[in-house]
């Protein structure tokens, strides 16, 4: 036999019993979190990815008192000097530069301001990076200390080892957030379905005994609570896009090329803009709505359904 109330018209005037402001408002609220949480993930782990990729391959050494004399076997030199010839066993293909004065002037800038550095003691600064898939001596550092002692060399491996920890702890820390964000929402969620089936249980038990279905019925409250949490998440991950931006921009310079002006705050050159954003982060932020509202749907297709089978 055909069971009545088949189609789609809403016949428990759903649009009442569970408002629009409420839950379309923390489900707002929670796409926010969830956007912001999405984006410092991902966020972390593509600068980790910079930073760390190739850094086993790079080295960075500073030479105090470069110029001084110093008497080798093939007679007076500098120590920078010295340092350079050392460094000209390394393997073959690798690329070794002493930063210019210049360049350390810009090096410096960010801390001393536009300044004139060649009255200050400045150390010699040289940058070497190896082949790909190769690694550093590992006599090298003992090398150059023996012929000029007080060299440092800084492994940037070891930085990139840092960066990856943190960024496996802020993964971790967004997993968690996440968690935490879906679980509000489910609980918020429950809490509106349950106030609508208070509110119209009468109708829904006389519908039930006219021969409406549970799906029927769970259907009608899912859709409605599918359409808010959508509704609320598309707005909370829109409210989300402007402070993402200027973050963007701020992370610009240690992973991309920056924006220029005037495309900084709102950037005309699109293609621009889409470079500094993570292709993972602009996925995961398409798909907050669509969650949002599969959270809602699902949640309420339990609670319904649940709420009918206690039904007499």
């Amino acid at each position: 036999m055909t069971r009545p109330f088949s189609g789609r018209k809403d016949g428990l005037s759903l649009s009442e019993a569970l408002p629009d402001r409420s839950l379309f408002a923390l489900v707002a609220m929670m796409g926010f979190l969830a956007a912001l949480t999405v984006a410092g993930a991902s966020g972390a782990r593509a600068l980790s990815a910079r930073w760390s990729g190739g850094a086993a391959q790079l080295l960075t050494i500073q030479v105090p008192d470069a110029d001084t004399a110093l008497t080798a076997q093939n007679g007076p030199t500098t120590r920078v000097q010295a340092v350079l010839a050392d460094l000209a066993s390394l393997p073959a293909g690798s690329e070794v530069h002493q930063l210019t004065q210049p360049e350390l002037s810009r090096l410096l800038e960010p801390w001393l301001g536009e300044t004139d550095n060649t009255a200050l003691p400045l150390p010699a600064i040289i940058r070497v990076k190896l082949p790909v898939d190769t690694s550093i001596p590992a006599t090298l550092e003992q090398t150059l200390n023996t012929h000029v002692p007080g060299t440092i060399v800084e492994h940037n491996a070891r930085w990139g080892e840092r960066l990856r920890a943190l960024a496996n702890s802020l993964l971790a820390c967004a997993g968690l957030a996440l968690l935490t964000v879906g679980g509000i929402a489910t609980m918020i969620t429950g809490l509106a379905t349950r106030t609508g089936l208070a509110t119209r249980k009468d109708i829904i038990k006389t519908l039930h005994g006219l021969g409406a279905s549970d799906s029927y019925i769970a259907g009608r409250f899912a859709w409605r609570t599918a359409t808010l949490g959508f509704g609320g998440g598309l707005t909370g991950t829109l409210g989300a896009c402007l402070p993402l931006l200027l973050l963007l921009q701020m992370a610009a310079p240690f992973a991309s090329t920056p924006l220029t002006a005037p495309d900084r705050l709102l950037p005309t050159n699109w293609q621009a803009l889409a470079a500094t954003i993570p292709q993972d982060m602009l996925v995961a932020l398409l798909l907050l709505p669509f969650a949002a509202a599969f959270i809602c749907w699902f949640t309420t297709q339990i609670m319904v359904r649940l709420w009918l089978l206690r039904l007499p």
